[in-house]
């Protein structure tokens, strides 16, 4: 019989996707037999907070899948910075299809950090050492001077403008975090950031805008190239997600293509 508890129902599924039996998570999680089980049917309301965490770690989720469950009990969720055993994970869980792609794509969490990527991405960045850690803020790699990309940047005026319409985008499920007002606080040290945040402080971002206007790259040797960013969240920690800048012409798949097959991309970073 179905729950009455959205919660619960939740918490079954889990359980069933993860392969654990009530008993079996029951114990791993000290709690009493058949506790799990009245949770599922809705026969417990409101579980414990801490009770709840016992037992999406014993059926060993992720992030959104934790954040989602508490949630729906009604418990409020903090957006925390990944720690470098969920950064090792992601980068386990993404680094073979970055390596198999036959465009740019790397690997970004919830603060904008450049975690990994693939042989393609360091010959657009070419000024950039492509090292980690420690982890590059690619709001800094594409927007700060200082880095040299700016300048390659042939559609700043309208790409730009997309970029901070995707970030306000992204960060609206993030809920006043401390690290969020301390991100932005240091990028508006940047003048060419603070340029455009400052143009777009007021009003909501139903869409992000950004696939919508490419990325026009001169890079002289390689000609002008031009981009469309695409961003794939992950299903089970949202604070992840993979960026593919996808050839928007011929010419730069053709060059996409050149590059992967260059011998000097045989092997991996």
């Amino acid at each position: 019989m179905k729950s009455s508890s959205p919660g619960g129902n939740r918490l079954r599924a889990l359980r069933e996707f993860y392969g654990g039996t009530q008993l079996e998570i029951e114990l791993d999680a000290s709690l009493g037999i058949g506790y799990l089980q009245r949770v599922e049917a809705g026969k417990v309301q409101q579980p414990e907070r801490d009770t709840l965490e016992r037992i999406l770690a014993a059926l060993g989720t992720r992030y959104t899948e934790r954040r989602e469950v508490l949630e729906l009990f009604g418990y409020i969720v903090d957006v925390p910075i990944p720690n470098e055993a969920e950064i090792r994970w992601a980068v386990e869980v993404c680094q073979s299809e970055l390596d198999s792609a036959v465009f740019p794509a790397y690997l970004l969490d919830c603060a904008h950090r450049l975690l990994t990527w693939n042989a393609l991405l360091p010959k657009i960045f070419k000024n950039h050492p492509m090292t980690k850690p420690p982890y590059t803020s690619m709001l800094k790699l594409i927007f700060d001077p200082a880095y040299q990309v700016s300048a390659t940047i042939i559609n700043s005026e309208t790409f730009f403008p997309a970029q901070i319409r995707a970030l306000r985008y992204e960060m609206q499920w993030i809920r006043d975090e401390a690290w969020y007002s301390e991100l932005i606080a240091d990028m508006r040290q940047c003048a060419e950031f603070e340029k455009y945040w400052g143009e777009y402080q007021t009003g909501q971002t139903h869409i992000p805008a950004r696939p919508l206007t490419p990325l026009q790259l001169d890079l002289k040797e390689s000609g002008l190239l031009q981009f469309r960013l695409i961003s794939e969240p992950f299903a089970q920690d949202r604070r992840f997600r993979v960026i593919y800048y996808l050839p928007a012409d011929a010419d730069t798949m053709q060059q996409c293509l050149n590059w992967f097959h260059a011998d000097d991309l045989k092997i991996r970073v």
